[in-house]
């Protein structure tokens, strides 16, 4: 259960999470480097950012610093959500596979990360597997963003039904698609089709996706801009909201969402990373 209060509006159950700044990520922001997805394994906060500019890793424990990871620069790759899953490509590795989305309508695709540790603190980071998903028009989801949930092997992708993230004209609306989530020993490349949609749910449009994780069965997304912007929690299995609460305590825009002690965290395109008071255990939400 939750800790916060909740109330129903419009059918959406409301609660107020609040937000901490906890610290500001120094690396990424000397290097002028933009702000997208961020994961965390462990202790470890990865930061990833736009144009496929290098990793920085974080220690969650006191915000240091602690090493950059070289990847292949793309003017194309955002990589706006990113995702440990829980498996390790070979169990002698350090972290487990991590998935990026690109939330490009042209490369409509993710790219799954191997990343291991070498001589002292430096880290490599190698792409195993390229998941490409139909056509946006095709699946009628656009700007994908991926979430995987190996514990029960799906991936999801958030977008919107419209090619538009930042307006509700004509409908537009925020899709969750399920997929099966294909293992890296299928090959480097794995194509899906439309057929390999498993479900479809749709909810009330909100502006700009951002970060996603997921966890228990249920889907984690911050969405909007500063001065507009929100966290909700989704049911996977029905696809109802169970909560929606607006971001307390962030003035700038979110990115990456992840989870460090239980607790939900935020990075922001400012630089700031911050802790919410709601924990969320692996067997329950309180």
């Amino acid at each position: 259960m939750l800790s916060a209060a909740l109330w129903a509006i419009h059918g959406v159950a409301q609660t107020n999470v609040s937000f901490e700044k906890i610290f500001f990520e120094t690396h990424s922001r000397e290097q002028k480097y933009n702000i997208q997805g961020a994961s965390i394994a462990g202790s470890e906060l990865f930061q990833l950012h736009d144009g496929n500019k290098p990793m920085v890793v974080y220690d969650m424990t006191d915000g240091n610093f602690l090493t950059e990871i070289s990847v292949e620069p793309r003017k194309t790759w955002h990589n706006n959500t990113a995702c440990f899953s829980n498996t390790f490509y070979e169990k002698s590795d350090s972290y487990p596979l991590l998935y990026v989305s690109e939330e490009n309508i042209k490369e409509h695709k993710a790219v799954v990360y191997r990343i291991n540790k070498t001589q002292g603190a430096s880290m490599t980071a190698e792409i195993v597997q390229t998941l490409i998903f139909p056509e946006p028009i095709e699946m009628g989801l656009y700007y994908p963003n991926i979430a995987v949930d190996d514990e029960v092997g799906f991936l999801y992708l958030t977008g919107f039904s419209r090619e538009s993230w930042n307006k509700s004209e004509r409908g537009n609306a925020v899709q969750i698609l399920r997929f099966r989530l294909p293992s890296v020993k299928e090959g480097p490349v794995v194509k899906f089709c439309t057929k390999d949609i498993l479900k479809r749910y749709c909810t009330d449009f909100k502006l700009a996706t951002q970060g996603a994780a997921i966890r228990v069965g249920r889907l984690y997304q911050v969405f909007g801009l500063p001065g507009n912007t929100c966290l909700t929690c989704t049911d996977l299995e029905t696809g109802d909201e169970v909560f929606r609460s607006e971001l307390n305590g962030i003035p700038g825009e979110p990115e990456g969402l992840g989870f460090y002690d239980d607790r939900l965290i935020v990075t922001c395109n400012d630089g700031n990373v911050y802790r919410s008071d709601l924990v969320v255990k692996g067997d329950q939400s309180k």
